[in-house]
Order: C-alpha cells, then structure tokens, then sequence
C-alpha cells in the first residue's frame, strides 16, 4: 500500500502543471502548453450535507470530480436550511397541510455568491423582496410602542454610516425614546464608529474577552433595546454570550457600511424546495452521491489520505471536506487519533438552541402595524421576532385568500430556562405576546406548532488563526467549510456558508491542477463610511508605530 501511494504521488508530481511548465520552459518554449490533471481515484468525502457541504460537493463535482456526500439525518439534508415533519390545520370543515422547516430564513442584499450559485444552476427559489420591518417594544409597565424598523434604515436619506440618525426624524421613534437616550446618543455613535475602524473577519482582530454587553456599556436601556433585539435576531443569544468581534462583523456586513446591505428577499416557499432539494438535484446531475443516515464517528490517516469511518462501514478517501456545525466538527475531530491533539488547543464557537412556533388565525390583524411583514420583539417579550407566512409564502397565501386567515412564524431564542419550558406553555406564551400587540387576534386562533432546533447554531466570532478552525485545516488533505469557520471574507450565514463552501473546493482544485472558482468580496463602504474607515486605520497605523517606538 505505501509503495502504491509513493507510485501515486510521483505520478501526481510528474503530470502537475507547475512541473510541466518549468520542463517546457527548460526546452525553450515560451508559455505552458497544456495542463494535464491526475483525478482522484477515490472519491472525495465531504462531511455533512447543509449548504456549505452542499456547495463544496456542487463546486468540486461540476469540474468533474468524483464526490461522496455523508448525511447524520436519514430522511433529509440541508442542516438548518432542512425540512420537516408537515403540519395539519382544520379549519372551516377543511384540512390543510403545510410543510415545516427550521425556521424563515432572508437572503440579504450581499448574498452576491448565493445568488450567483442559483443563478449559474438555474434555480429559481422565488425571491420576494422585503417591504417593512417593525421594532415592538414592550416596557415593563405593559405598554407597548413601535417605530418602523430595519427598512427606515434602507431608505435613509442619510449615508452610511449615520443613516442610523434617520431613525429620529420620525414620530413613533421618538416617541419611543427618554431624555436619557438622547444623551446617551454620543456614546452610541462613538461604539458605531469603533465598529467602522477595523474588519474582524478580515482581518483577524479577536477582541479576546469581550462580548456584546461590553459594546453597549454606557448605552441607554431603549437604545440597548433595539440593538439587543438586532443582535438576538442575527447571533440568537443574549449579549453576555454574543463575541464583540462577532457582533461588529454582523454589524458591518448587514448595515452599518452601506443601506442597501439591509435589503433582503424571502422565498416564496419553504427552504427545503426553495434551495436544498434544487442544489441536491444539481450534485446529483454532476455525478455526485450521497448517503444518508451516516453519522462519521472518526477520521484515520492513511499512508496518503483519509479513512473516514461511521458504524458499520467506511470510506477511503484522498480528500475530504468538513461540513459539519461546530460542535460535531468539535466531537468528531476530537475523537480521531489524527486530529485530537490540535483540536484540543483550538477554541470552538458557542452553539444555542432556539424554537420556531406557529400560529394560525381564522382572520389577519388589521391597523398600521400589519402592514409590516416581519419584525422583532424587544423587552418584556418572550418572543424575540416575527413573520407573517401568508404575505410571502404561496401556501400560506392560498390560506388567507380561501379563509381570510392569518399564520405567523415567531421564534424564541432564550433565555434558557424559557427554551426549558414544555411546549404547551411556550406556545401559550408566545400567544399571549401576539394578542398583547394585535388585540383583534384574540379568541381567533384556529391552529399551532412548535419545532425545537437543537443546539447547532454557531456565535460567530473571530479566532487567531492557529486556535481557530479555518478552511484550510492543520492537516494535509482536510479541509472545513461552515458558516462559522474562519475565512478572510466579510460575509456571514448563508453567504458565508457558500464562500467557505467554494473556498474549500477551491483548495481541492488547486491541488489537482483545475480551474478555481471566483468567489465575489463583499461590497466597498459607501463613500462616506469608506473615507472615516480609511481616516480612522491611519488613525491605527500611527497608534501602533507611536507603541513600537516606546518599546
């Protein structure tokens, strides 16, 4: 077997095209004359068949390469974009049936290498761009107040990164606000700043220690109100649990550098059929495989690859991707001889849990607030957002055109000993919170679910790149893509899934001699915030040089 791999190596050495060119160069030819690539005579594995495993497999398979896709789950793939267990409304003598998924989910206005992946493999999801979003804010006292939200800030007459400040030109907000927010707006624009003065994600800058209660310290509790409920919206978890560096990083990709950023679609029907089975179509169309019900229990090093093992079987494999979320990457790497040691020293992101309801309603809430599709929940909530299905989704939409019905999505986020409450009171909760903002829904509920999403959604934070899990692993051979795995690349979530999924083929490629694939940046600042950007890293620049010559 190693005489055999030697035999392989030298013959991978010999055909490369770096090799080639320098022996036609020695022979006096002027460019490369052809490239010639050795392909694997095993499949390429790749771990965990969510997007980022989806969109490594579709990248390496489309260039021809052979790829095995390995699924824990035994009905579906898709990880969070996954679909679920249908569920049945009566109402009005007539069953419905409505499919279940994780959880709503947005494709952003830079999702640029999401959107260019479908559009390159002619896949429609059925993009519906987002209208209004509202912030609801309920005191202690039980009053309850909202400002339009998120989509103020699109359309903000004021540029980046100030377009925040257009917020006060209108009433509801301001009505919202204490003199004591007003006071406090200077400590919030200089924490807005200090997250326009450095790229986390890019740049690697890890802000060890601190959270997100940290960059609100000094903040008025209004104004920590809308930010907490921005931030339990995007990381799912309370500020104390929330990486600094990881909330900037969200901070600078969704809105503060540029307003379109906010601008988002939702699809037009559950994940599952909108992206998930429409990619696994397209692997399966370039000759990849998959095989479900596989959870990996352990990776072995063989004399020039892998040996990727799960109960009752395994695979050799001279490459292979990891796809999975942080703690089974974590549990796996650590239970395999060849990769526990460095795993033990490197940092692993935090993973929560989170619920999604239901609520069905024999007839839709009326007034201004309901002319916002979604929103989020601040204060004295147990629900953290909302969306109305039936002003997107085409099932739901056939609801309210036969019934004049309403369904909305809400999802819970902690804190953990809500998430530990049995189903049937989180559910009356969240109802309680529904007909506390919409009075007429009361008494009109005809239907609800609940779907408990395991602890697998990763805190993103920024970690040093030898402690932290990147692309490129510290083994030969082995590369990680995720939504949490550390790449110089702006973008998070489903974006970053998709970038670090391409980067990870990209890897693969390279090593075999074939064409990579581009991967778009995220877009530059607006003008403003990209001159206060360039101002505040001279600003750095000389801070540093000034620390260098004291030492």
């Amino acid at each position: 077997m190693a005489v055999r791999q030697r035999w392989i190596n030298r013959a991978r050495r010999l055909t490369s095209p770096r090799f080639l060119s320098a022996r036609w160069k020695e022979a006096g030819g002027e460019a490369t004359p052809i490239s010639i690539t050795l392909q694997p005579s095993k499949p390429i594995v790749v771990i965990g068949a969510g997007l980022a495993g989806l969109t490594a497999a579709l990248h390496l398979a489309e260039r021809g390469l052979p790829v095995l896709l390995l699924e824990a789950d035994s009905e579906r793939v898709g990880g969070r974009l996954s679909g679920g267990t249908a569920v049945k409304v009566e109402h009005q003598g007539r069953g419905w049936s409505f499919p279940g998924e994780h959880g709503i989910h947005g494709v952003w206005g830079q999702y640029h290498n999401l959107r260019d992946v479908l559009a390159r493999q002619h896949i429609d999801p059925g993009f519906v761009p987002a209208r209004k979003e509202a912030w609801i804010l309920r005191q202690l006292s039980g009053k309850v107040q909202w400002a339009e939200g998120g989509s103020a800030l699109r359309s903000s007459w004021i540029p980046a990164p100030f377009h925040y400040l257009a917020l006060f030109a209108r009433p509801r907000f301001l009505q919202m606000l204490t003199l004591r927010d007003l006071a406090s707006m200077f400590r919030l624009l200089a924490s807005l700043l200090l997250a326009v003065a450095f790229d986390p994600a890019v740049e690697g800058i890890t802000l060890e220690g601190l959270t997100l209660a940290d960059f609100f310290k000094g903040w008025s509790p209004t104004l920590q109100a809308l930010f907490v409920g921005l931030a339990r919206n995007f990381t799912s978890a309370r500020p104390d649990q929330v990486p600094q560096a990881g909330f900037i990083a969200f901070l600078r990709f969704y809105t503060l550098l540029r307003r379109d950023a906010w601008a988002f679609s939702y699809l037009d029907r559950d994940s599952d059929c909108a992206l998930i089975a429409p990619l696994r179509r397209r692997v399966e169309h370039f000759g990849g495989t998959f095989r479900l019900d596989t959870r990996v229990t352990r990776l072995c090093r063989t004399g020039g690859g892998w040996r990727v093992e799960w109960e009752g079987g395994g695979e050799d494999a001279d490459q292979v991707v990891l796809a999975l979320d942080a703690p089974g990457a974590r549990a796996l790497l650590l239970n395999s001889p060849a990769t526990a040691e460095a795993a033990q020293r490197m940092v692993w992101p935090l993973a929560v849990p989170s619920a999604a309801m239901r609520f069905w309603f024999s007839h839709a809430p009326r007034g201004a607030l309901a002319r916002a599709e979604a929103g989020i929940f601040t204060g004295d909530f147990i629900l953290d957002n909302y969306f109305w299905l039936h002003r997107f989704q085409k099932r739901f939409q056939e609801w309210h055109t036969v019934t004049g019905g309403s369904a909305i999505e809400c999802h819970v986020y902690g804190p953990p000993e809500a998430l530990a409450e049995p189903d049937a009171v989180l559910l009356a909760r969240g109802v309680l919170d529904l007909q506390r903002v919409w009075p007429d829904l009361r008494g009109t509920l005809v239907g609800q679910s609940i779907r408990r999403n395991p602890a697998t959604h990763s805190l993103f934070s920024v970690g040093a790149n030898d402690r932290h899990l990147g692309v490129e692993t510290p083994w030969p051979d082995l590369t990680a893509c995720g939504d949490w795995v550390r790449y110089p690349h702006g973008a998070l979530y489903m974006e970053r899934a998709t970038v670090t999924g391409m980067a990870a083929a990209n890897v693969i490629l390279r090593k075999v001699g074939l064409e990579e694939w581009p991967i778009r940046p995220i877009d530059r600042p607006e003008m403003l915030a990209r001159a206060i950007e360039r101002m505040l890293h001279w600003v750095r620049a000389r801070a540093r040089a000034y620390n260098r010559r004291r030492k």
